[in-house]
């Protein structure tokens, strides 16, 4: 090769990025071992150094508002009234304050307004205790999500939108049990139901975000996570539904919607093939319930009947073991047509 062809290529090459790689391994053209091999080889020691910054830096926030917390709870009876307050209005004024200095956009700025956050539910539970109010939990998570949400709206972080989305979804689930099950506005399936719809319209909204191109929500636990969380929620009512517990043939309906619709749209038009897993995982679980039901009603479990249980039981596993072994088998061919379609665009 001669050295005007050797300049040429030395000058229009570039550094091989993760990206490269994982296309070689949806390709096929390297296995996992390879590709474990390459990715380490791809971060270099300014990726590494940068993932252990922020992995410390959670942990150190974490400890830290933790440490504060426990702070309170151990020395409840010994802290003077002013003292309880002048520390934590103290300390979400300086976290607030240096988030702004050090900058929202860097995690160091994010984790100081995640604390702020946090320190703003624990002064609402100190006025709580102090003042004898007489709130409602779900009051007091109400506010707190309320007085909060201006911190999350600008912090741009998903972490902080997790916190935020914890405590809303606390003062939802205490509003429901407090108040609209106990008055019978709805029923203990009809509240549940709604709170997984609830959760799967973050995941919508979540989805709609990242297409305009919010970055800051692209990470994928953004989306297994709320992908998980909804049929959850309904799950065990599903279940009780199939076993004859409850009555209520909503939370199976809902299920079986959410199964299909994670499924389907991860699978064609988003392609993600850990969402389509948790879908299908669902979804076989559920199955299993049913066969159990069916084999309940036919064979029976009757303990008096030793015989007739251990028939039931082994009929049991081996249909469990059956819907596994074909659910592991689809997996397996969807993830690798996945694979190829991501190769082919």
């Amino acid at each position: 090769m001669s050295e005007s062809n050797v300049e040429t290529i030395d000058s229009t090459a570039r550094p091989i990025v993760l990206e490269d790689v994982a296309a070689l391994r949806r390709a096929g053209v390297i296995d996992s071992a390879e590709f474990l091999d390459a990715a380490r080889a791809c971060r270099d020691a300014d990726y590494w150094a940068d993932w252990s910054l922020k992995a410390l830096l959670a942990l150190g926030a974490g400890h830290l508002l933790a440490g504060i917390v426990f702070f309170f709870a151990y020395n409840w009876a010994d802290l003077p009234l002013l003292g309880k307050f002048a520390v934590l209005e103290a300390g979400i004024v300086l976290t607030a304050v240096a988030a702004l200095v050090v900058r929202l956009e860097r995690p160091g700025g994010q984790a100081l307004l995640i604390g702020a956050t946090v320190l703003t539910g624990t002064l609402l539970a100190v006025i709580g205790q102090v003042y004898q109010t007489g709130a409602d939990a779900w009051q007091l998570f109400a506010l707190w999500a309320l007085l909060t949400l201006p911190w999350a709206l600008a912090s741009r972080s998903a972490a902080h939108w997790l916190v935020w989305l914890v405590v809303a979804f606390v003062a939802a689930t205490t509003y429901g049990f407090q108040v609209l099950i106990v008055t019978e506005v709805l029923t203990y399936v009809e509240f549940s139901c709604l709170s997984a719809i609830a959760v799967a319209l973050v995941l919508v909204v979540r989805e709609a975000l990242v297409a305009r191109g919010t970055d800051w929500l692209a990470p994928g636990w953004t989306r297994l996570l709320p992908a998980f969380v909804a049929p959850m929620i309904v799950f065990a009512k599903a279940v009780g539904y199939v076993f004859g517990v409850d009555e209520n043939l909503v939370a199976g309906i809902t299920l079986i919607v959410f199964v299909a619709l994670l499924i389907g749209i991860y699978q064609r038009f988003l392609p993600d093939f850990a969402a389509v897993a948790i879908g299908t995982a669902f979804g076989s679980l559920f199955l299993m319930a049913i066969g159990g039901r069916i084999i309940r009603e036919t064979m029976g479990f009757e303990f008096d009947q030793p015989l007739q249980v251990m028939l039931s039981l082994t009929v049991l596993t081996f249909w469990c073991a059956g819907v596994t072994t074909v659910t592991v088998k689809l997996l397996i061919g969807l993830r690798r047509r996945m694979r190829r379609g991501m190769h082919d665009d």
